[in-house]
């Protein structure tokens, strides 16, 4: 009958008038599956590797995991004193008081230096000025401790005129 059927009866245009998503909803393929395939067999020969490359694990894992539950979770579990005492217990807080202390002195000391170096020049040039000095002092110019610096060919007890200044008589030049 089969032969009979197969000479007779045209087998492709009948698979193509087949409905057959209506067939395969009809069957139970995860059982058809199971009992014919061996999977396990199937598992060894699955490049693991090359299916991980594949997927985009971070999507998966922000779609599906609640991470909020799962940090609190994990906070639950931490002992946040005990970490903290720790923590305290392995800083030298005295010695960075110390330092910092220190460095915040010796910052504050070398700002009032320079305020009162930038207060001094300040000072000096409005003295120049008062007092219309022609050559004035320069900034960080180097300064005579011993007194005033005289011009050239003066002592220093001789004023402008050649009087000496001590005695009021005149001293030869």
């Amino acid at each position: 009958l089969t032969e009979l059927v197969q000479q007779r009866v045209d087998l492709n245009a009948i698979a193509a008038d087949l409905d057959i998503d209506a067939i395969l909803n009809r069957l139970d393929l995860t059982e058809l599956v199971q009992e014919r395939v061996d999977l396990d067999a199937v598992a060894a020969k699955l490049d693991v590797e090359a299916v991980l490359d594949r997927l985009d694990l971070t999507a998966i894992v922000m779609n599906r995991v609640d991470l909020d539950v799962l940090v609190n979770a994990v906070l639950a579990r931490i002992d946040l004193v005990g970490l903290a005492e720790e923590v305290i217990d392995a800083v030298d807080l005295p010695e960075i008081i110390r330092e910092s202390t220190g460095s915040m002195a010796s910052d504050t000391v070398r700002g009032a230096r320079m305020q009162g170096i930038h207060a001094d020049e300040a000072v000096s040039r409005a003295v120049d000025r008062i007092l219309l000095r022609r050559n004035r002092r320069h900034p960080g110019a180097p300064t005579n401790r011993s007194g005033p610096v005289q011009p050239p060919g003066l002592d220093d007890n001789r004023g402008t005129d050649g009087r000496n200044q001590t005695h009021g008589t005149d001293v030869p030049r």
